[in-house]
Parts: C-alpha cells; structure tokens; sequence
C-alpha cells in the first residue's frame, strides 16, 4: 500500500465511523502498527452489524480496525475460510470467506460483517477518472455525490445532473437521471453522454486494490472514481 493509498483508505475508515463513536466496546487494544506501515495484500471495508470496521491483510496477518480499537491479528489453522487471531488471546478473532467475516472481541461476538455498501458510496465527493476504459479528457470535471436520502448528483462533464439509486450488499442500481441543458463543446457532449448511460447502466460496485470506486454495468460499461 503506497502512503497515499494508505491515506485514502484511513480516511473512508473515519468518514465511515462518524456518528458510531457512542458504539465503541469496553475494551480497547493498545494501537498496534498503523496499516500504512504494513505491506498490504487487500483491504476490506465491513460492517458488522452497525459497526464499520477495516481489515488490512497483510501476509499471514490481519488488522482490525474500527470504534473498537485496534487488533493485530496473526493467522491460525481452520476447517474453513481464513481465521486470524490476536497472539495469546483466542476470544479476540476475526474469520473471513469471501467477502463476509465474523468478529469477535474479548468474547463479544459481533452481527456477521457484510461489505459496508452504501457507507462506501457515501464517503464523499467521487472524481471520475475513467469512463468505460477509456479516461476522460483533461481538465473536464465528472463527479459522484451519493446521498443519504437516496439521491445521487455530480457534474456529468459540462451539465450537473440528479437521480435516484438504490443499494443492496454490492448490487446498485441507479434511476430518473435528468440533467441540466447548457450549451457544451461536442466533445463533452459526447463525454457526458457516455458517462450517463455508464451509470444508468451500472449494476454493481466495488473498491479495486488503490481504493477506487468501480462501478461496472452488465452490458460491459464501468466507471472509476477517487474520493476527493
């Protein structure tokens, strides 16, 4: 993980705690090394229940990190999945498959840890830097406001735009986009045109290995975005 990428990871981690701090445990470890300075191999952003949690893989090593604390986790033997524990306290563990884990705090056993969904669209102001693969042309402005109250908005590359999206674990779909109608250069035009159908059509979503936002459609389509 390079120190940006640790950054921008740390920084979707806060704006994903805000207004979980009154759920924090009891029992808070002593912070072990920040993720930034352990060599990822994979980051995924969970909730648990209504807790938002980050675990940094690392090797044959895990760190936790969330309202409850920090945990370094080594790796020990399962049947199944991947199963990491704090070294000389087995009640502190985390065991993940795919995409879903279970946590596990000085014997606490939290709701099971699902991708956190619409919290990760919700971080804040996505710049789109590719649309279908093919980039998007220089200095022009393409943006993803995913609020709350189910509205997505931004700069479509000229005109500003507004709609609907729903969210369900990873599925996303998006609808009733209408944009404003100025007068634009043709190649915006065609740059805007490209981009509301991308998300018109998108499906799905995820954050790739840097943390960009993907959002990728069934008909092949995608867009890549970074939190600003």
């Amino acid at each position: 993980m390079t120190q940006r990428q640790g950054l921008m990871a740390t920084a979707l981690l806060s704006t994903l705690l805000v207004g979980c701090a009154g759920m924090s445990g009891n029992d808070q470890a002593p912070p072990p090394p920040s993720a930034d300075a352990l060599p990822s191999s994979g980051v995924m952003i969970l909730q648990c229940g209504g807790t938002p949690v980050r675990v940094t893989f690392s090797g044959e090593q895990a760190l936790i990190e969330g309202v409850h604390g920090q945990y370094l986790m080594e790796q020990v033997v399962s049947a199944s999945g991947a199963r990491y524990e704090v070294p000389g306290d087995s009640s502190t563990s985390f065991w993940n498959k795919g995409d879903k884990g279970m946590l596990t705090i000085k014997g606490d056993t939290f709701p099971e840890c699902e991708p956190a969904g619409a919290l990760i669209l919700q971080a804040g102001e996505w710049v789109v830097e590719d649309i279908n693969g093919g980039g998007i042309i220089d200095r022009s402005r393409v943006t993803l406001n995913f609020g709350n109250d189910g509205r997505v908005s931004g700069r479509a590359s000229c005109n500003n735009y507004v709609g609907a999206y729903e969210v369900q674990g990873r599925n996303l779909t998006v609808s009733q986009l209408a944009t404003t109608r100025k007068a634009c250069a043709p190649s915006l035009n065609q740059q805007e045109t490209r981009f509301v159908q991308s998300l018109e059509q998108a499906s799905r979503f995820r954050l790739d290995e840097t943390g960009a936002l993907v959002l990728e459609g069934e008909e092949g389509g995608s867009l890549k975005a970074r939190l600003e």
